[in-house]
């Protein structure tokens, strides 16, 4: 892998699972690439700056990084790697900007880096720099990106903006054929098939009569007399709880679908910051869903809340690969 300039689009996925009691890190986020081990002192601080920045501390995460940099102790894949995940960082953070100096300084180092294309093309649409996107996420696709559907859907989201509704339509399908669970495009899909509405005009004749007719006056039906039955309120179960956050699901979901979990921490009102921070950052992908917090208590480890949301279980791994193309974690919840 080293010097071919190419390196896996793996990197898409979160580098580290939200804090602890989440299970296993996921083989695509192990540290266990030669750029890294062989890194050192480089290597360590990329990791305790994917723990901060997991944990929500992203301006000592991208100190971790800039470090890590500047240390001059990883090789070129390496260089490359750190910068993209400062990138990612700052992407998060909408320093759009400086996101683009990181993640076009990895492609010198990569050209073909698949993902930081993606990623980058993704940042000059936010800009409207349309054009820019545009050649970036065809040049993801050349680059072999193994998940197409990315660079599909951005495609099909500046054809949108672009008003060509016919293209954007061919680029969500494209989208949707290469990860048909992928529910941003199946729903981008549905909005632009919705029929036109045709506005039919009456007869020239009837058109004059309503015009000249006196306007009708509808009268509500006259309410036959009888008695009024009053209900009482619905008794509040006992095992209601008047304390409990507003951070809820309308519908608590549990057993019902499949769930993937965010991310754990040790109090609630972290989780729910954690949830807001995801929301932010997930640029449109957990639209439409509602967090589940679970509390847990680990032999020896103590109470932990895991963040977690429901879904089809056909939706749940695109679901997942599109929060990690965020620089998110997620995982199958295993309980």
């Amino acid at each position: 892998m080293r010097g071919s300039g190419v390196i896996p689009v793996v990197v898409l996925a979160a580098w580290l699972v939200l804090g602890a009691g989440a299970g296993p890190v996921p083989d695509a986020a192990r540290l266990s690439d030669a750029a890294f081990t062989a890194g050192g002192r480089g290597a360590q601080l990329i990791e305790a700056g994917r723990a901060l920045e997991m944990s929500g501390q992203r301006d000592e995460a991208l100190a971790d990084y800039t470090q890590a940099l500047e240390s001059h102790a990883l090789d070129r894949d390496g260089q490359a790697r750190a910068l993209f995940a400062r990138g990612l960082l700052l992407d998060g953070m909408d320093r759009l900007d400086d996101a683009l100096k990181d993640y076009g300084a990895a492609l010198v180092l990569s050209p073909k880096f698949a993902a930081a294309l993606n990623n980058r093309a993704n940042v000059y649409r936010r800009l409207h720099r349309f054009a820019e996107a545009e050649r970036d996420y065809r040049a993801s696709l050349a680059a072999g990106n193994p998940q197409t559907q990315y660079p599909y859907y951005g495609l099909g989201q500046i054809a949108e903006a672009r008003g060509k509704p016919e293209q954007a339509r061919r680029f969500y399908a494209q989208a949707l054929a290469a990860a048909p669970g992928f529910v941003l495009a199946s729903q981008k899909l549905a909005a632009l098939n919705v029929p036109e509405v045709i506005h039919l005009q009456p007869p020239r004749a009837v058109a004059q009569a309503q015009k000249t007719a006196s306007p009708a006056v509808l009268r509500p039906p006259t309410p036959k007399p009888g008695p009024i039955r009053l209900r009482p309120p619905e008794a509040v179960p006992a095992s209601y709880d008047r304390s409990s956050p507003a951070l809820k699901p309308a519908l608590d979901q549990t057993g019902m679908g499949t769930q993937i979990q965010l991310g754990a921490w040790r109090s609630e009102a972290e989780a729910t910051q954690g949830w807001n921070r995801a929301v932010a950052r997930a640029d449109g992908v957990l639209g439409g869903y509602s967090p589940h917090i679970v509390a847990v208590d680990l032999p020896g480890a103590g109470r932990y809340y895991r963040l977690r949301v429901t879904t089809d279980k056909n939706q749940a791994r695109s679901l997942c690969d599109a929060l990690k193309a965020k620089g998110l974690a997620c995982i199958p919840a295993r309980d």
